[in-house]
């Protein structure tokens, strides 16, 4: 059973996931993928085999009384999917500015983690208000969206920000986020984000 939210669409040569990227795809019976990431959309889906779809459908308790998605969604998830399949160039362009991002942040002291994904953590110290004045910050006055983990998801004392890279961005965007976060690191260090918290408490 594989959870594909950050795979699929991105990862192997087709963008099948990462299943394909490490040659295991016809190995796996239950798997599941988000449309929220690289279909932009709402919603989910599982696949398998029917008679597992079917046990599913009938037996999990978040689909017993669920409803389907509005069909604007499912038609803008089989248009996504299409363009998946029809327009690699799409996943070649996210790879480059994956990549640019990825290693503009290392190489300006940020601790990315182990990320083989587009998803790009970046981890920094710090306690849930100094969090969400930067990603206010980040969003007001640099145009840099980005979403909070914090805990009990990653431990007391850690601030995980989440850059989740598109194929409509551009190298250009890729080196202003990168100025942005120093900026913003640096506000960090000097406190002005835990005064900033400390004045709107």
């Amino acid at each position: 059973m594989v959870d594909d939210a950050h795979g699929f669409g991105t990862l192997g040569k087709t963008g099948a996931g990462a299943g394909e990227e490490q040659g295991v795809q016809d190995d796996i019976d239950v798997y599941f993928a988000t449309f929220a990431k690289s279909m932009a959309g709402i919603g989910a889906f599982f696949a398998a085999d029917k008679d597992i779809i079917q046990y599913l459908q009938y037996n999990m308790r978040s689909q017993m009384f669920a409803k389907s998605l509005p069909m604007a969604m499912v038609k803008g998830a089989l248009k996504r999917l299409d363009m998946l399949r029809t327009m690699p160039e799409l996943k070649e362009k996210l790879w480059e500015n994956t990549n640019a991002l990825q290693s503009g942040l290392k190489e300006n002291g940020f601790n990315i983690g182990k990320t083989n994904t587009c998803v790009t953590p970046v981890f920094l110290e710090g306690d849930i208000p100094e969090a969400m004045a930067m990603v206010h910050d980040l969003r007001e006055n640099y145009g840099v969206f980005c979403s909070i983990v914090v805990y009990p998801v990653i431990p007391k004392g850690m601030i995980l920000l989440r850059l989740i890279p598109t194929a409509a961005h551009t190298l250009e965007d890729v080196s202003e986020t990168i100025i942005a976060f120093s900026n913003m690191r640096d506000k960090l260090e000097k406190g002005v984000y835990k005064r900033l918290a400390a004045s709107m408490a």
